[in-house]
């Protein structure tokens, strides 16, 4: 059976025809999920919540790209979405502890302490240029024209660095390049 037939079945009530689509591409969902979020556990709550996206919009399929790809930017969306989330309550986490540091709790110092390692680990994964960038503008001691001359390059390439790596950072996925022809 195809999945495009999975898929009409399970819209029509079958429970079978949705367990089938899970069998055959969870690991796929699971395997996306992964490559943005970069947690075994994240990704498994992210492919699940895809899943669970899949059953209620089941009937929204149209057949336009094939069911791999409509599953895939699913996990691809909720994996973005879930990035974004740990950002955000990181980010409030650290603002938190860094308004109170004088009576932050030992709860309050650990989640700042995690928030700092996360961040760290973010940049590391960096390529060396986004990551020298944003390390510098971060600082604050240094203008763009002065990260520009360090660099040994242009003032837009050093904006366009920092811009990028803060989106990865955030756990934005990079813009789609655009070809010349």
């Amino acid at each position: 059976m195809t999945d495009t037939e999975l898929v009409a079945r399970a819209h029509g009530g079958e429970s079978s025809a949705f367990d089938e689509l899970v069998r055959r591409h969870h690991r796929v969902l699971y395997r996306t999920a992964l490559a943005i979020v970069r947690s075994h556990a994240d990704a498994e709550d992210v492919a699940q919540n895809a899943w669970l996206q899949v059953y209620r919009n089941i009937g929204r399929y149209r057949g336009a790209a094939g069911v791999t790809t409509w599953l895939v930017a699913i996990a691809r969306n909720q994996a973005i979405n879930c990035r974004r989330a740990t950002f955000r309550r990181l980010t409030r986490e650290a603002e938190h502890t860094r308004a109170g540091t004088q009576s932050a709790s030992p709860e309050d110092v650990v989640l700042g302490n995690e928030r700092r390692a996360h961040l760290a680990r973010s940049i590391a994964r960096l390529p060396a240029p986004l990551s020298r960038a944003l390390r510098l503008w971060h600082t604050g001691r240094y203008s763009y024209a002065e990260i520009a001359q360090i660099a040994g390059t242009s003032v837009g390439t050093i904006k366009s660095r920092v811009w990028l790596a803060r989106h990865y950072v955030r756990g934005v996925p990079r813009p789609a390049s655009r070809r010349r022809r």
